[in-house]
């Protein structure tokens, strides 16, 4: 199993790798949520062990983050006892949570518990036509033939959308409901934000990524790349 690590206090950080590594387990230590991110922008995880407690972005928002693109499984280990605390944590989507201090061997004897459940996660990063169309979802950046394309939020909202289901059609209602959940938008607008993003990822228009299926609505037609 491949582990990602998520532990700024290197003792314990050295002490969960060097178990795994024991187990057999293949390990990534990062220290800081910024340096967990970077590692899941590019490589692909079984499961993740996360403090809470980390600089900077704290280990809650981090998890947020991951779950909005990724069922990786998440195990956290924290020295918050309270109830509530645990609650909040496992409702932000956390799959297990172990109070510190703890016993490595137990949190082995978890991991192992839940590798035969465990599915093999996509890296974070979404790939077409050859790596000529690349999205990654963390860092809400797109990149066409490696050059950084800019985009409005609700831009990216549904080309990631729509390039998260290829080969599916959705109608302009649907698009509307998962990517202006907030907001006031009428079915019309989806149009203009298409025209949008086809100026910028379409070499042509004999060769869009996103095809339009007239009344009923649009596909993503990109080509996933295998990694």
């Amino acid at each position: 199993m491949k582990l990602l690590i998520v532990e700024d206090y290197k003792k314990i950080s050295d002490l969960l790798a060097l178990f795994a590594r024991e187990q057999q387990h293949v390990v990534k230590q990062a220290k800081s949520a910024e340096e967990a991110l970077s590692f899941l922008e590019s490589e692909s995880f079984d499961a993740m062990i996360l403090d809470l407690m980390l600089p900077n972005m704290q280990g809650e928002e981090l998890l947020k983050k991951i779950r909005a693109i990724s069922d990786i499984y998440i195990m956290v280990i924290s020295a918050k006892i309270d109830i509530e605390g645990k609650i909040d944590v496992l409702s932000l989507g956390a799959d297990d949570y172990v109070t510190k201090p703890f016993s490595a061997d137990e949190v082995m004897v978890r991991l192992k518990n839940v590798e035969s459940r465990i599915k093999q996660t996509k890296p974070n990063v979404l790939s077409f036509n050859q790596h000529d169309l690349l999205i990654y979802p963390l860092k809400r950046e797109v990149l066409k033939n490696d050059n950084i394309i800019k985009f409005t939020e609700y831009e990216f909202d549904i080309l990631l959308f729509l390039a998260q289901h290829p080969q599916l059609v959705f109608s302009r209602e649907q698009i509307i409901e998962t990517c202006f959940k907030d907001s006031d938008a009428y079915d019309r607008v989806i149009d203009a934000f298409i025209k949008n993003i086809r100026k910028k990822i379409d070499k042509d228009q004999d060769q869009s990524y996103i095809k339009t299926h007239y009344g009923i609505g649009y596909e993503f037609v990109g080509e996933v790349d295998d990694h």
